[in-house]
């Protein structure tokens, strides 16, 4: 069996998730690591029992032949230039997200992605985790009736200075919902069915010495008539929490508690479903093994992954507009943030 060859441009905390999930697959294989500091790559080599290139330069990892897939986990702004360059390689890509700081540089992925017709996937790793899997079985199902709200939280104390850590960093990580509101704001169109029409948000700064606003509140209008909401906050002195909220007019559904009188005739009460929550910000507790497997299957199978970098566009420029919903206080035409130069 010929295996696909993985190399990852990063190695923190994301790479090694990406390892560990590569290694579990017989239909993989790391070939490269890039990093600018060998001695990271080096230490994840000893770690895995790696036997593969160690680069400080992505563009000799990109000239190997045996390299099929590169990961691309580095900060924020520095997506677009590797992501680019692997196109250019005829590279498939999984992307960190956000996949961009700004609508001009998620065009210049577009672009790479689309002349050189390779595959990609945003990570986006939720859309693997149980309970948002069986939300999205519960919706296909139609228990819920007609949904007309949607709201999905992104709440995760980030207190720090960037030079603490480079997502302090408003020129590295870019904003709040950018940072990691991204993943509720993935999740609510998911649910949705329906794209964004139109944004208005609301943000705030504490005294959070990250260098951008910590907390947003968001309100989006969709195309079909739905609206949502999400907030992100990395203030709040309080546990990590993703809250996902479905309501329609056959039943809904808040976290991992279910009120479907439609599928349990006679309920009268919310009932628990046992399953693995997205309760976590710690990497390791995130599902990437499931990403790469339908990765995997999507390029041995020629199939369309999801979400991919065309998908994740969408989600992104919600994003973009919340920003400049909330730095301006009017609201926002999603759509013309998608082909904004």
């Amino acid at each position: 069996m010929n295996r696909l060859g993985v190399g990852i441009i990063g190695c923190g905390a994301v790479a090694a998730e990406y390892i560990k999930a590569f290694q579990k697959d017989v239909r993989s294989e790391i070939r490269a690591l890039v990093s600018r500091n060998p001695a990271n790559a080096e230490r994840y080599c000893d770690r895995y029992g790696l036997k593969c290139a160690i680069e400080t330069d992505a563009s000799k990892m990109l000239e190997q032949n045996d390299v099929d897939i590169v990961v691309v986990c580095t900060p924020h702004n520095t997506h677009t230039q590797y992501v680019v360059a692997a196109a250019q390689a005829h590279k498939h890509i999984i992307i960190e997200k956000p996949v961009a700081l700004t609508p001009k540089d998620l065009n210049k992925q577009l672009q790479a992605v689309e002349k050189n017709k390779v595959k990609t996937i945003v990570s986006f790793v939720l859309h693997f985790n149980p309970l948002l899997m069986t939300i999205d079985r519960l919706i296909k199902q139609g228990i819920f009736g007609d949904i007309f709200m949607v709201e999905v939280d992104y709440m995760h104390r980030i207190w720090m200075t960037p030079e603490d850590k480079w997502y302090g960093s408003k020129e590295q990580s870019g904003t709040a919902i950018l940072t990691g509101g991204c993943h509720a704001i993935d999740a609510l169109r998911w649910f949705a069915r329906s794209e964004a029409e139109q944004v208005c948000a609301y943000q705030v700064k504490t005294k959070n010495p990250i260098e951008y606003p910590g907390t947003i509140s968001v309100n989006v209008k969709f195309k079909d008539g739905k609206i949502g909401r999400s907030t992100t906050t990395f203030d709040a002195q309080m546990p990590y929490r993703f809250n996902i909220g479905i309501y329609g007019t056959e039943g809904c559904l808040r976290n991992n508690e279910l009120f479907a009188p439609k599928l349990f005739p006679g309920q009268n009460n919310f009932l628990k479903i046992p399953c693995i929550l997205p309760d976590s910000a710690d990497v390791a507790h995130h599902p990437f093994e499931g990403e790469v497997s339908h990765f995997l299957d999507c390029i041995i199978e020629d199939k369309k992954p999801y979400p991919d970098l065309e998908d994740a566009a969408q989600t992104q420029a919600v994003c973009f507009a919340a920003d400049l919903s909330a730095q301006s206080g009017k609201p926002v035409t999603v759509s013309e943030l998608l082909d904004k130069p």
